[in-house]
């Protein structure tokens, strides 16, 4: 296990290889999977990409392994409930020229800080991986309750001012910084705090495929603790 910390707020993301035994059962799952696009894909928004339910028990398989260290890592008191959210597997679809504005900047899963993003790749390095930023204006890297309604009003401002070019997010630009990468690599799980700014990065149009075996897969869950 690594443990990494990135930019200015010290934020600490986990990183565990050969995290499952049969990763394969996964890769399997999908290829059987019937894989539908996610919520507000009309309006070119959220996830840019399709999805399929992670098998039954998927969430708790993770989670059961998991919990004491994320406990531990992130000083989560034992009184407080886990609960286990969305269990996807998760491909990007959407070629560049047709993301939306919101979909080709970084983003934040929530404001609320109890709220982690669990994420294992099924795929190698090939496909990129995932990247952190900071926001220049503001100076966050962190969406927190108390600054999410001042974030989105200066994003408003700035989305419209300057339009970003038409591709997947990746290196720092006129209004981000890249402050920390975790690469892609087969059966490697990924946990951080879903008020990250942060995206998927793409480094080739091979990850912008609807094969499971070919595409950028992964097996994504939401858990919070409260």
């Amino acid at each position: 296990m690594q443990v990494l910390n990135v930019g200015e707020e010290n934020h600490k993301i986990l990183v565990i290889d050969d995290f499952l035994k049969n990763p394969g059962d996964l890769v399997a799952h999908a290829q059987k999977s019937s894989f539908a696009p996610w919520p507000m894909a009309a309006e070119r928004k959220g996830y840019p990409g399709v999805r399929a339910a992670a098998p039954e028990g998927h969430g708790v398989l993770i989670m059961d392994r998991i919990d004491s260290l994320v406990r531990e890592q992130y000083d989560i008191p034992p009184v407080n409930k886990l609960t286990v959210h969305q269990e996807t597997l998760n491909l990007i679809t959407v070629p560049e020229e047709e993301l939306g504005p919101l979909q080709r900047a970084p983003h934040f899963d929530t404001s609320a800080p109890g709220l982690f993003a669990i994420l294992l790749y099924l795929c190698d390095e090939s496909h990129g991986g995932t990247a952190f930023y900071r926001h220049k204006s503001t100076g966050y890297e962190s969406i927190t309750p108390d600054r999410v309604e001042h974030y989105l009003d200066q994003c408003y401002v700035e989305f419209n001012k300057y339009r970003r070019p038409k591709k997947y997010c990746s290196e720092s630009d006129e209004l981000f910084t890249r402050i920390g990468f975790v690469p892609a690599k087969f059966n490697r799980l990924v946990i951080y705090r879903g008020c990250l700014l942060h995206s998927a990065n793409i480094l080739t149009e091979k990850s912008i495929n609807f094969c499971p075996l070919e595409g950028r897969l992964t097996a994504n869950l939401f858990v919070t603790y409260g």
